[in-house]
């Protein structure tokens, strides 16, 4: 990919990313029909159980009562970093995988181990905000 082309994916994210982040503040997310699974990272209602097979689960599980909306929050920023595109097959795990340990901050940073539904999508939009800034910093001859 060129650079201008890269500069311009970058560009398109910041606007997808700014106008998600005012869906979540007015609400207008949704639930998913599909649970997230992939790139090393599963969301659902409750853990899933230990693997007993030779073939150990190593993805990082996310249990949470807002998994739909989570889900969607996921499937939202897939679409956002892989259509400018700056995700793909080689980076995604680390890009889903910091997703969701932000969720997983969040979660255990509250006493209820739950939080609230906006604040734990916020806090996730910010980790992909932050990763968006990151990229940015990545180009030569860009002041931030």
């Amino acid at each position: 990919m060129t650079e201008s082309k890269y500069i311009k994916g970058i560009i398109d994210a910041e606007d997808a990313l700014s106008l998600l982040n005012d869906r979540i503040n007015c609400k207008e997310y949704k639930g998913s029909n599909y649970l997230w699974g992939g790139a090393d990272v599963v969301i659902g209602a409750s853990h899933p159980p230990e693997s007993k097979g030779w073939w150990a689960n190593n993805d990082i599980s996310i249990a949470t009562p807002y998994c739909k909306e989570l889900s969607w929050l996921f499937i939202e920023l897939r679409d956002i970093f892989y259509e400018t595109p700056l995700i793909d097959y080689l980076n995604k795990y680390k890009f889903f995988g910091r997703l969701a340990d932000s969720a997983s901050k969040y979660m255990e940073s509250v006493d209820d181990g739950i939080g609230n539904r906006e604040i734990l999508l916020l806090a996730v939009h910010n980790e992909a905000e932050i990763i968006l800034k990151e990229i940015l910093s990545t180009i030569p001859h860009i002041e931030n």
